[in-house]
């Protein structure tokens, strides 16, 4: 079962459109139609794209609660209470935390933090953690990238005697009894945020509050340089890259460039990276797994101390230790992968690939269910199995909206929660036939449009077109990712001069059109096309190799001219 031949999705040029973003912002053609394609439709849009600026954040004071959340944590500043923070396993609540016990550490302030155990707490806010704060003697706790569907954690707070700051980025049923919940989702401004977004904007509202209170250091916290973890999260956490969060990355990867941060500079010396050179990719494929891999499989907290401590010795080995957790990850998610890839070949064509295995880690499903993903196309939902229950994490594709589904087939389930794109659930082993029906149903009714894989593209050009001026106005379009992806170009009718395996089973390829020949490569398929022309989908980009810089095509998709199709290639 291979995935199906991807559709060619080219939009429409917008002539008129163009001229004008041609002539007032200076740019070529093909530069404005990748801005259109992305929804910027005036001069305006598009000046604050190319050129972010911090000056244009909105005013953390617009998001639901944030006066209430202020107020109350100035009062514990006062009275010096205790603070606590309830954080989560993944990139987004570990840089959200550490966020906060930065900026609190600078203003002489002892944060306590929480991270849940991924395997014996699960996700969220728990009563244990709860209850562990109050025994360390907190008695405001503030959320972070969790809380907002807590409702009954939260009711267990307040018997307790603790005051509850929800600070989240995700969905609600209802509104949780807490002091405050600073949640985008319940207002207009800042949805795309992640958890750490929204924080970040929770201490620029407190600083602003804390001026003239004498509660500031005299040097009062620089929270530009703090955008480094709000960086990791945001692209971490897969949220769009567009509007607030493009300007918070953009200067972020410049700060993570430059970080003091020690446990970040183990981490990204650990991985490979050269420290001057940030981009989101590195965060995505190096920076991130690495974080996540300590709550995946071993200690939650591990992460979190990193991206905390102030001792270098200390900061080298946690890197050390987590980059050997990854590396144990990619063992475990190698076999599980080949066990669930065996279970979908038996299930056959179908709308949605369930899995399930009493030998799975529960802190690698998640990777499984991508994998189906981006092998077959469809929804795939991965479980570990314990006992007589069923611990899930499903993943879907663009147009359908997993969680969602899972709302719509609750009867099934004890507990779910998610996005878009990503959702976790728990049920019985004996429900999971009926819900795999109902699932499939909903998919076969509600999404069967979406089942077939298309290939978004921003233009066709010929080859004359990618030109050095062109790469560099390219290049001047990051950061690059959900909202924002990588501008992808067609070019029809070429002929493939030459052909090869290269490194580790990636191709490479000379295309021509007769005037021009460039280079191309295919990241990841070890297979030489038997045609001898092609169209191809591409992302144009500088290549250095022995000192010498020249544009490499990095080859998305490769079509024969007579229509048989070389396998989907991705990067």
């Amino acid at each position: 079962m291979a995935q199906e031949i991807k559709k060619w999705q080219v939009p429409s040029s917008l002539p008129e459109k163009q001229r004008v973003f041609v002539q007032q912002l200076n740019i070529s053609s093909l530069t404005a139609q990748i801005l259109l394609n992305r929804g910027i439709s005036s001069v305006e849009e598009a000046k604050k794209f190319l050129k972010p600026s911090l000056t244009e954040l909105f005013d953390p004071f617009l998001l639901p609660d944030m006066d209430r959340a202020v107020q109350r944590i100035l009062i514990a500043l006062q009275k010096k209470e205790g603070l606590g923070i309830f954080g989560d396993y993944d990139v987004d609540g570990l840089s959200s935390t550490a966020l906060l016990i930065h900026f609190f550490r600078e203003i002489g302030v002892r944060a306590i933090p929480y991270i849940p155990d991924r395997v014996k707490d699960g996700y969220g806010v728990s009563q244990k953690g709860l209850a562990a704060l109050k025994k360390q003697g907190t008695s405001l706790v503030i959320t972070v990238d969790c809380g907002s569907k807590s409702n009954s954690e939260l009711k267990f707070a307040k018997e307790i005697g603790l005051d509850v700051i929800v600070t989240d980025h995700h969905g609600m049923d209802e509104m949780p009894s807490a002091v405050a919940i600073v949640n985008p989702q319940r207002g207009n401004i800042g949805k795309e945020l992640c958890g750490a977004g929204v924080a970040f904007f929770l201490l620029l509202a407190l600083r602003q509050k804390l001026r003239g209170t004498g509660l500031l250091p005299q040097k009062e916290p620089n929270l530009k340089k703090h955008l480094d973890l709000v960086t990791l999260a945001t692209v971490a956490d897969m949220v769009p890259l567009t509007g607030v969060n493009r300007t918070l990355v953009f200067f972020g990867l410049q700060e993570l460039a430059r970080t003091e941060k020690l446990g970040l500079i183990a981490l990204k010396e650990i991985s490979g990276l050269k420290p001057e050179e940030m981009k989101t990719h590195d965060i995505g494929f190096r920076l991130g797994p690495r974080l996540n891999a300590g709550g995946r499989i071993a200690q939650p907290g591990l992460g979190l101390e990193l991206l905390v401590t102030e001792n270098p010795e200390k900061a080298k080995s946690l890197a050390a230790i987590l980059e050997q957790c990854n590396s144990d990850r990619q063992v475990l998610q190698e076999n599980h992968v080949k066990e669930a890839l065996v279970q979908a070949e038996e299930k056959g064509e179908t709308h949605c690939y369930l899995v399930h295995s009493e030998q799975w880690h529960p802190g690698i499903i998640g990777l499984v269910a991508s994998k189906l993903v981006e092998k077959y196309f469809r929804p795939a939902i991965a479980f570990a199995r314990e006992g007589k229950m069923l611990r899930g994490s499903a993943r879907s594709i663009p147009g359908i909206h997993i969680t969602e589904l899972l709302a719509k087939t609750s009867e099934h389930l004890e507990k779910f929660g998610g996005h878009a794109q990503a959702a976790g659930l728990t049920l019985q082993m004996e429900k999971l036939p009926a819900f795999e029906a109902a699932l499939q149903t909903l998919i076969q009714q509600e999404g069967a449009t979406a089942l077939s894989p298309t290939l978004s593209l921003d233009a066709e050009v010929a080859l004359n077109e990618i030109n050095p001026l062109l790469v560099n106005e390219l290049e001047g379009l990051r950061p690059f990712g959900i909202g924002n992806p990588e501008p992808l170009f067609a070019c029809r009718n070429l002929k493939i001069k030459e052909a090869r395996i290269v490194g580790k089973n990636h191709l490479k390829l000379r295309v021509s059109d007769n005037a021009i020949t460039m280079d191309g490569i295919v990241f990841g398929v070890g297979e030489v096309p038997s045609q001898a022309q092609a169209d191809i989908a591409f992302v144009p980009q500088w290549n250095t190799f022995q000192e010498t810089t020249k544009i490499q095509l990095k080859i998305k998709d490769l079509k024969s001219i007579d229509s048989t199709t070389v396998p989907p290639l991705e990067s």
